[in-house]
């Protein structure tokens, strides 16, 4: 009974071992109307078992030439795996051509140059939800230069980069991290430049080689060396450079200061009033450790102030006057700048904040913590300024 087992054992494995599918069997299994060419990646393919089809394989590499109905003229070369399934008795069976990766003939692969240039029109795009994690940048991003080009048309094209960085993993801890990002860039033809591009790092694909607990405090200092903040930073620079001069006075008090933004809502530019803005909001409307980027709540006092002053079609000049007076709600820190139609009142609320220290002496200034800019748009508002057939009757006392 032994000799029986061991010889059927014996068979079995001669049929899986040496029973494999010939080349010309595969040939002809992956050969369509559109087959150029098919090449053998090795002299020979290799058995495995399949643990998800609980079976024998029998797997070999190819690389097939083929025209495509879809590009006239253009020949696409599939690097894959022909693979067969065992039957029994010998026998293998095709199941399927797996695809590693396509190239297109005449179709050079983007350059490293080409790349970096696409990728830095966007690196929040790029790092995604890293971009505010990553505190210091230690090399990349790279090409990573083991993995395949592989083009899905010839107008997109997948890839990967290499990137090791210091990661904020948590409100305490700092990762010493290896990362691969898989890029898809994406054009309109093969003549065309890249013009898009998608970017993605998962978990399973940053390799941690340190995680190091390092407190709250410092995690929150790491915040301001974001790959986000310092970019954000550098562009704030940028931009403050382009904005005019503007000198801003040493503010007395909060009527001083209403006085000043009223000349320049009345009398200067959506640009002027964002250089005001940012030499007087209250530290709380400003990024942490910047004074030179508004945060989420700054930036929208600003937008919400431009839009209503020089965005519609009556602009804040056009109903307030140059000498205003204050509403009855007006205080020693809020300030209501009354317009010279009814029912339009400005609103500038200020605090008293701490603006740095001066041989550890705490300096405070006034700031501005809102403004709240009222224009009327509506159709009563037009009927009462063309009421007016003596002009300067509108601000009598200017």
């Amino acid at each position: 009974m032994k000799k029986v087992i061991l010889s059927s054992l014996f068979l079995l494995a001669f049929h899986v071992l040496f029973s494999q599918p010939t080349d010309a069997v595969i040939k002809k299994d992956l050969t369509t109307s559109s087959t150029i060419e098919i090449k053998f990646t090795k002299s020979t393919g290799t058995r495995q078992w399949n643990s998800g089809t609980g079976n024998w394989e029998y797997v070999r590499g190819v690389n097939i030439r083929k025209k495509t109905n879809e590009y006239p003229g253009l020949v696409v070369k599939i690097v894959g795996d022909a693979v067969y399934q065992y039957t029994g008795a010998g026998k293998y069976s095709y199941w399927k051509f797996r695809t590693i990766s396509n190239e297109w003939e005449g179709i050079p692969n983007p350059t490293e140059e080409e790349i970096m240039k696409t990728l830095s029109s966007d690196w929040a795009k790029f790092y995604g939800f890293y971009f505010k994690k990553i505190v210091n940048l230690k090399s990349g991003p790279e090409l990573n230069k083991e993995k395949r080009f592989n083009w899905g048309t010839p107008n997109k094209v997948t890839f990967y980069m290499n990137v090791s960085a210091d990661i904020i993993s948590s409100n305490v801890h700092l990762d010493d991290a290896e990362q691969v990002y898989q890029v898809n860039f994406f054009r309109d033809d093969i003549k065309s430049p890249w013009k898009n591009f998608q970017s993605f790092c998962s978990s399973d694909a940053t390799k941690v080689l340190k995680h190091e607990d390092i407190g709250a405090d410092k995690i929150r200092q790491l915040q301001q060396k974001t790959l986000a903040y310092t970019l954000a930073e550098k562009m704030a620079k940028k931009e403050l450079a382009s904005l005019p001069q503007l000198e801003i006075p040493e503010f007395q008090s909060a009527k001083e200061m209403a006085d000043f933004f009223h000349n320049i809502l009345r009398n200067g530019t959506p640009e002027q009033l964002k250089v005001a803005l940012l030499k007087t909001l209250a530290p709380h409307l400003m990024m942490e450790g910047s004074n030179i980027q508004f945060n989420a709540r700054g930036q929208q006092v600003y937008d919400l102030a431009v839009k209503a002053a020089y965005g519609g079609d009556f602009k804040y000049k056009d109903q307030y006057c140059q000498n205003y007076s204050t509403g009855n709600l007006t205080s020693t820190s809020h300030i209501y700048i009354v317009s010279a139609i009814p029912k339009n009142t400005t609103m500038l609320s200020t605090m008293m904040a701490n603006d740095g220290y001066v041989n550890g002496v705490q300096i405070k200034k006034i700031k501005v913590t809102d403004l709240k800019v009222a224009v009327r748009q509506d159709q009563d508002a037009r009927n009462f300024i063309n009421s007016f057939t003596d002009k300067s009757k509108f601000c009598p006392d200017n």
